[in-house]
């Protein structure tokens, strides 16, 4: 992965990218997404719990990696995700900084992320999910 270390958006910092050489992701699209974070002094966020799909999402590495099927919209995404994930390709894996205003805001999820909360990201795409009958 290249270190890139170039500002995005207000809040939110391109760390490293390995932009992938599958097919460009698209918005409103489902994907299946690894994502690990870190917070700002760099102690894991460990999950209890994985999100997404009861069939298709899990938890690996002690509960610090998320494999789940997530759709790229602002619903589904933490805006700093959501921006971040722009431009990528399927393979891919980027690394970014995510001020608490594009990620948890004061609410944090209580247990898990703390209020206010600088988040370090790294999110790779797996593959893009289809599901019922194909056109």
């Amino acid at each position: 992965m290249k270190l890139v270390a170039k500002s995005m958006r207000s809040g939110l910092k391109l760390l490293a990218d390995d932009p992938g050489t599958g097919p460009a992701i698209e918005r409103q699209h489902v994907y299946q997404i690894r994502l690990r974070m870190w917070l700002s002094k760099g102690e894991p966020v460990r999950w209890s719990r994985p999100w997404g799909a009861v069939d298709r999402a899990r938890l690996e590495d002690d509960g610090e990696t998320l494999i789940t099927d997530v759709r790229i919209d602002r619903v589904s995404l933490v805006n700093g995700l959501f921006y971040g994930v722009q431009g990528m390709r399927i393979g891919g894996t980027r690394k970014l900084e995510i001020s608490p205003h594009l990620a948890f805001r004061e609410a944090g999820i209580p247990g898990t992320i703390p209020e206010n909360a600088v988040i370090t990201a790294e999110i790779t795409i797996l593959e893009e999910r289809h599901f019922g009958a194909k056109p």
